[in-house]
């Protein structure tokens, strides 16, 4: 059995709880999570639209990063 997608990521909610910024690692899960719900999200018609990947990263990882300290805090 697959893993079950939720709608918030765990990392998101570990930190939020502790009231703690982000490792890394955690900063990546939440980077990842964020990309597989906008793939998911993607209209099949949008194939030609993609931001490069570098850019798309980055991008990705600065959502993540506000999302897990509600700032722009660094990771710790």
């Amino acid at each position: 059995m697959g893993q079950r997608h939720t709608t918030i990521a765990p990392d998101l909610i570990a930190c939020i709880e502790h009231g703690r910024l982000p490792r890394v690692d955690e900063l990546q899960r939440v980077a990842a999570h964020i990309r597989s719900d906008l793939e998911r999200s993607a209209c099949a018609f949008s194939w030609g639209a993609a931001m490069p990947d570098e850019w798309e990263r980055l991008l990705i990882l600065r959502v993540a990063q506000a999302a897990l300290t509600g700032n722009g805090d660094e990771p710790t």
